[in-house]
């Protein structure tokens, strides 16, 4: 079992190997922040398991069992840094360290759906489907997220998205009209905050806070064609 620091070497070998350059004790001690004295115990131990061959004075290189760990992490990181900069938006160097971070923790069949992912939204966003337009702009507005009824200021409006109670509650709740898609405004609260008066579908209907909070909606306009976050639906 590898560490997640013994990983961090394999791969910026390998990165160095797959851009054309070699790898040496400096350039790992500052992109990994360690001494030099730690990358060589580091070096000496990856060669003794067998990832890593070095002759002293040169530099590593990988063994065959090494390339193929460090691509695995590699290819892992790639992608982790795509979704967080090329799909979520952030900024390159607070998704290079998510990515750093996440890709320890992947298994092959996470791997594996990270990529079938990271591929789908990539070609939806290169060939600006419909889709990907409404995904850059949910991105753009995370106000626009979900979030229970009960959190909504007086006279705030949304649209439900969908109810997390179980049991009759959940079945009076949709009975009270309360669907996904359904436009609410919250009309009034009790002095003390319960209950809630909410206006729904022309009519007004009065709920525990209890009650409210487990109907999500979405604050983002809901007149005419709802916005993304709105078009989720139960489950």
């Amino acid at each position: 079992m590898l560490t997640a620091r013994v990983e961090d070497y394999l791969e910026a070998i390998f990165s160095e190997e797959v851009r054309g350059r070699t790898a040496t004790v400096t350039m790992l001690a500052e992109q990994l922040k360690v001494t030099k004295g730690t990358v060589v115990a580091a070096v000496r131990r990856l060669s003794e398991d067998g990832f890593l061959s070095h002759e002293r004075y040169g530099s590593p290189a990988l063994t065959e069992s090494g390339r193929e760990r460090a691509l695995l992490m590699y290819r892992r990181h790639e992608h982790l840094s795509f979704l967080f900069s090329g799909v979520l938006g952030f900024e390159h160097n607070a998704a290079e360290t998510a990515a750093c971070t996440l890709e320890h923790a992947l298994d092959a069949e996470m791997e594996g759906r990270l990529m079938a992912l990271t591929e789908f939204l990539s070609d939806g966003m290169r060939r600006n489907l419909p889709w990907a337009e409404e995904l850059r702009a949910a991105l753009s507005e995370p106000a626009r997220l979900p979030r229970p009824l009960s959190m909504l200021d007086v006279g705030g409006t949304g649209s439900v998205v969908r109810v997390t109670a179980e049991g009759s509650l959940r079945k009076r709740l949709l009975e009270l009209g309360l669907l996904p898609g359904t436009p609410v405004v919250l009309v009034r609260s009790a002095p003390l905050g319960d209950p809630v008066e909410v206006s729904v579908r022309g009519g007004n209907l009065s709920l525990r806070r209890s009650e409210a909070a487990t109907v999500w909606i979405c604050q983002a306009a809901c007149d005419g064609e709802r916005a993304s976050c709105c078009r989720l639906r139960d489950s």
